[in-house]
């Protein structure tokens, strides 16, 4: 009876432990999905979900296990974790909400600091909301590690929403003027020239000022308007006061913006025409990883102007405030995108802002967009940003890509987005490795916004299904650059496979494989080299048995033909005519049988003139910048008065002034600098020290002028003006 009541209780709880199993179903035999607790806003992005109980967290965590997704954040607090969803979210979603507990299964949003700048410009500038900078901002506001070279009628800059943002180089100088060839790049903006070519006072209104603010006035500093990115700016001056320039000279502006340091260059201006020069030059700086942006012209017709039209460059059309192609706005199939470009807000030399319109506001904008994608990714490429730049464009036309709008308005949220995922890149190597050598790698982990690296190292292997040889294990926080040194060559040559991998915030990347030839150095010897490859010919590719069966057939093949050839016999011919006797033919032993010339004189060249040099002396407010100047014979000195440099007008007078008077020597004097902006030259050819005073502000200076030797003189010892 004892035994019966205890089988009463132990046969239900042994039929409920063998049913438990069947009770408990994996998600793959749960129920069938539920689309109500399914919210999928995004196809591609990964998802959220909510779990109401710890059994069915682990259920979602084991079902994405077994699909070889990742989980980027999981708390099981709260039951709710984050899923990859492998670019298949609707799909995966609904099989995550099949499982008993899921509560709701959604796109995952990311959070970010809703970021407004103090600047109080931004009122006028619509172009900002456009772009979505304001969403690109909450990312990233850019980094004075990217250098934009703004290659125009150069940059005032003094201005004090851009002096925070110029690029400096070790002299003090902002840039280079390539017109005329010295290192005052200043938007002086003095006069200019109509199309009639009549002179007319300040017809181009500080128009690479204008270009330069766009791309990186100070941003929340409460001056004035806020720029694209936080990024240096290089003035590069390749068109004069007028807005006028040559190729040779863009060609040389470009050139010189790459040597020193440029990651873009931006070029609101168009020429006529291609050539060679510009071709080669356009070259050079894709060669060397710069990112080039220039206008599409602003001509109204299907045919973009050069150096937009150039495939290495990003073409730029203009667009209105209703995010429409505006009238004066070139297109035709080279357009890539558009930007805003009509009555565009930005800096004005001396302290102002002015409105502009053209396609030369709208390259700009495209040129901040790219900076603000370097500062997040420094190792793109200039290719893979021009991709980038037009996929994450707005369409406002046709579907895709159409030659009037391109592929659309250039969306800075997007592009930077796009870029801002963790990034594994291969930046530093060498192009070959020597037998038996050791070389070093670097590779740089970008991204993340940023990332945790956890761990991040270099593998490498002789074939390129097994790159399996890990070197130093590394840590850190994107974005970060690694190196590794003593790398082993091979015994000959062949080819190495190098691979940089690793994970960032929990999941893993890696960059693409390194192919690096093994092989000698190439030797200056011409006769040498040539010598040192044929027998790498004949012993690595062709093989020496090879070779030597060749060799023996191409010997053996001359002495078949002789032997084969039948034999001739020889007839002689027997002269009638005995030989002509060779007489020698007589020449002169002696000079003296020729009538002597008489030589003229020789007359050595003159020497060549001293060149002319030129150099500056900014006018600011009450004071000359700098109070010496010095300067070889023959320079040109030009005084400049600012337009941000009060009283309106000064004189230059040479002599002294003390507390008695003016003492004026008579040997300069410049009148009035009476128009702000205005300035003043002569040119100074003795040695000497020349005195000379500001009146009005009763200030005085003095050039110091030295011999001049022949030798080419340093760059000019004042630095850039002072406000």
């Amino acid at each position: 009876m004892k035994v019966h009541r205890i089988s009463r209780f132990i046969i239900p709880i042994l039929s409920l432990a063998l049913l438990m199993p069947l009770l408990h179903l994996s998600p793959d035999a749960a129920a069938s999905p539920d689309p109500s607790r399914v919210f999928i806003t995004d196809p591609h992005a990964a998802l959220v979900v909510e779990t109401s109980d710890p059994v069915s967290f682990w259920s979602v965590m084991d079902l994405v296990d077994r699909r070889g997704l990742s989980v980027s954040f999981s708390c099981e607090a709260t039951g709710i974790l984050s899923v990859d969803s492998g670019g298949a979210a609707e799909e995966l979603a609904f099989e995550i909400s099949s499982v008993d507990g899921v509560v709701s299964v959604s796109s995952e949003n990311r959070v970010r600091t809703l970021f407004t700048p103090d600047d109080p410009g931004t009122t006028y500038q619509w172009a900002l909301d456009t772009v979505d900078a304001y969403e690109a901002w909450d990312v990233t506001m850019g980094t004075h590690e990217v250098v934009v070279a703004v290659l125009d009628t150069g940059i005032d800059w003094n201005h004090p929403d851009l002096a925070a943002n110029m690029w400096t180089n070790d002299d003090g100088y902002h840039g280079y003027n390539i017109v005329d060839d010295n290192w005052f790049p200043m938007d002086d903006n003095i006069h200019g020239y109509d199309a009639s070519d009549d002179w007319v006072a300040n017809l181009y209104t500080y128009h690479g000022t204008h270009v330069a603010g766009i791309i990186g006035a100070v941003t929340d500093n409460a001056v004035g308007m806020a720029g694209l990115a936080q990024v240096r700016l290089m003035a590069v001056k390749v068109m004069n006061e007028s807005g006028e320039g040559t190729d040779g000279m863009v060609a040389s502006g470009i050139r010189w913006a790459v040597d020193h340091g440029a990651d873009i260059v931006t070029m609101s201006l168009g020429v006529e025409g291609t050539s060679t020069t510009m071709v080669n030059a356009v070259n050079y700086a894709r060669n060397n990883d710069v990112v080039m942006i220039a206008a599409a012209g602003n001509d109204g017709t299907s045919v973009v102007s050069y150096p937009a039209a150039y495939p290495q460059v990003i073409a730029v059309g203009a667009t209105d405030d209703t995010d429409r192609r505006a009238s004066f706005s070139n297109y035709g199939t080279n357009l890539d995108v558009v930007a805003p470009g009509v009555m565009i807000y930005s800096t004005q030399g001396g302290t102002g802002y002015q409105y502009l319109s053209g396609t030369s506001a709208a390259a700009p904008h495209v040129a901040g967009v790219a900076a603000l994608m370097l500062t997040v990714s420094p190792a793109l490429e200039p290719e893979e940003i021009s991709s980038i730049i037009n996929q994450t464009a707005t369409d406002i036309s046709q579907t895709a890509y159409d030659p009037t709008t391109g592929w659309g308005i250039v969306n800075a949220f997007r592009a930077v987005e796009t870029v801002s995922a963790p990034r594994v890149t291969i930046t530093d190597y060498p192009e070959f490795v020597e037998p038996n050598a050791t070389y070093s790698i670097s590779w740089m982990v970008s991204g993340g916004d940023p990332g945790m690296i956890e761990s991040t190292t270099l593998y490498w292997g002789t074939t390129s299904s097994a790159i399996d040889n890990p070197t130093t294990v590394f840590s850190g926080t994107t974005w970060a650059v690694f190196s590794v040194g003593d790398l082993p060559s091979l015994p000959g040559n062949g080819t190495l496979y190098l691979q940089a991998v690793a994970t960032v915030d929990g999941a893993d990347y890696a960059s693409e494989v390194l192919e690096m030839p093994v092989h000698e150095a190439s030797s200056d010897n011409l006769f040498l080299q040539f010598l040192k490859d044929v027998q790498d010919y004949i012993f690595n590719d062709l093989g020496l048995i090879n070779f030597l069966l060749i060799l023996a057939i191409l010997v053996a093949i001359p002495v078949i033909i002789a032997v084969a050839r039948p034999k001739r016999k020889r007839v002689r011919t027997v002269a009638s005519h005995p030989p002509a006797v060779v007489r020698p033919v007589q020449t002169h032993s002696s000079l003296s049988q020729y009538d002597p010339t008489q030589g003229s004189a020789h007359m050595p060249p003159p020497p060549p003139p001293p060149p002319r040099f030129e150099s500056y002396v900014d006018i600011v407010g009450d004071r000359a910048v700098p109070l010496v100047l010095k300067i070889l014979e023959g320079t040109k000195v030009v005084w400049v008065n600012r337009t941000w440099a009060p009283p309106p007008g000064v004189a230059v007078r040479s002599g002294r002034v003390d507390e008695s008077g003016e003492h004026p020597d008579s040997l300069f004097g410049s009148g009035l600098l009476v128009a702000p902006g205005d300035y003043w030259s002569v040119t100074f050819h003795r040695a000497g020290t020349y005195h000379y005073y500001l009146t009005g502000v009763w200030k005085m200076a003095k050039v110091v002028v030295e011999r001049y030797d022949g030798q080419k003189p340093a760059p000019p010892q004042q630095g850039p003006s002072v406000a």
